[in-house]
């Protein structure tokens, strides 16, 4: 005798299963500490390890990204505002198609409106993006370390400071109270 299976079964057998499946799709925080490398703009390699008992803010973006450099106004900000001794801002440019040169022109058109750039910036080698992009892969993308070097926290998408600024989506994510949390 063939026992004919019922639709309600199959909703509930899917509703069982369903826990198990999201929960692979899930970006993990690693538990221990993380370490990545990569090449300043004068050529020297560092490594997330060398800034160990400061939180580290790790910037994702590329020159040609628009909401990147609305980001770079708002890392300023977190720049001003925190101690050299607590945090520190690593500003990677994710797209291997640019040039060190590149990237030097982007940060000296800043300085010629008055705004400075002075944390450290660098180039990826693929690596830091494979293993720390954020949601669907869109930049600016922020993953900020706790003082451990563990990642803490990750956004993709343009972050704010503190306040949102006039005209800007309400629902921005504010950095300040994660860092507060960290420190």
């Amino acid at each position: 005798m063939e026992m004919k299976k019922s639709p309600l079964f199959l909703i509930v057998s899917l509703l069982i299963m369903l826990p198990l499946v999201s929960g692979c799709t899930e970006k993990q925080v690693n538990p221990s500490a993380d370490d990545f490398s990569f090449t300043t703009l004068s050529g020297v390699t560092q490594h997330l390890s060398d800034y160990r008992g400061k939180v580290v803010i790790l910037d994702m973006w590329a020159t040609w990204c628009s909401p990147c450099q609305l980001q770079m106004l708002e890392l300023r900000k977190i720049y001003e505002n925190y101690s050299r001794n607590d945090v520190e801002i690593l500003s990677i440019d994710i797209d291997q198609r640019e040039t060190i040169s590149q990237i030097q022109d982007f940060i000296s058109t800043f300085e010629d409106y008055g705004y400075e750039l002075t944390w450290t910036f660098g180039i990826d080698d693929g690596s830091i993006w494979e293993t720390y992009k954020v949601g669907d892969g869109g930049i600016p993308a922020l993953c900020i370390f706790n003082r451990e070097g563990v990642l803490s926290f990750s956004h993709e998408g343009l972050a704010v400071y503190d306040d949102i600024p006039q005209g800007y989506p309400a629902d921005l994510t504010r950095l300040a109270p994660v860092l507060d949390n960290l420190l």
